[in-house]
């Protein structure tokens, strides 16, 4: 199955909503007043408008009291992991235009015949753009997924940050670069865009299965 990153963004979104929504149900109140959980039993004092006091008594069973606790829990990890999520593709997203970017410039260089020579200036513009895009790139921190997701794709993202953890690494060129040196950062780039769409895509997958 191929998505492509903004139906990939949308899948993951959609899973945590559904998730979520299935207990935000299960916690919405029944009535415009709701019993104070914290304790086994509490007892609220309530102001008639004839001036006298009332004092209600309510119990509940602490297994009750527990379940709510744990369903308040579990409502807090689904939000830390579609926000864990939402970083990860933020960040290959960013990662992604700057290859592509980075893919294009070097394009302009070697899709050109004759090829350029090496000491013609708008080649080495062409060079000293990829290098600034490649520094964006190497300072870009990618966010790994959140644990649930990161040791089934552990290989995938070590591949794409080439031991990292955190950073695409980018084959520098100087200005000076030989052709074949930029034919082989091109093919480079190809490889890392692809890492990319395929670690979104398992992502997703497994998103879909949990």
């Amino acid at each position: 199955m191929i998505i492509d990153g903004n139906d990939q963004r949308l899948a993951v979104a959609t899973a945590l909503q559904m998730q979520q929504s299935g207990i935000q149900q299960t916690l919405a109140p029944k009535s415009s007043q709701q019993p104070d959980f914290g304790s086994g039993s509490k007892s609220d004092s309530v102001q008639s408008l004839g001036g006298d006091t009332v004092s209600i008594k309510i119990n509940v069973p602490q297994n009750t009291i527990d379940t709510l606790q744990r369903i308040g829990n579990a409502s807090d990890i689904l939000n830390s992991l579609a926000t864990n999520l939402r970083q990860t593709y933020e960040g290959l997203t960013a990662a992604s235009a700057l290859t592509e970017k980075m893919k294009t410039t070097l394009d302009n260089v070697v899709k050109n015949y004759p090829p350029y020579p090496v000491e013609d200036q708008g080649r080495m513009e062409q060079l000293m753009g990829y290098s600034s895009l490649r520094q964006q790139l190497q300072s870009l921190m990618l966010p790994a997924p959140p644990a649930p997701l990161y040791d089934k794709v552990k290989h995938l993202w070590d591949g794409l940050t080439g031991g990292t953890g955190s950073s695409v690494q980018v084959q520098s060129l100087p200005q000076d670069a030989p052709h074949s040196h930029v034919m082989a950062a091109a093919k480079q780039l190809d490889v890392i865009s692809s890492q990319i769409n395929l670690v979104q895509e398992s992502t997703v997958n497994l998103v879909m299965r949990s």
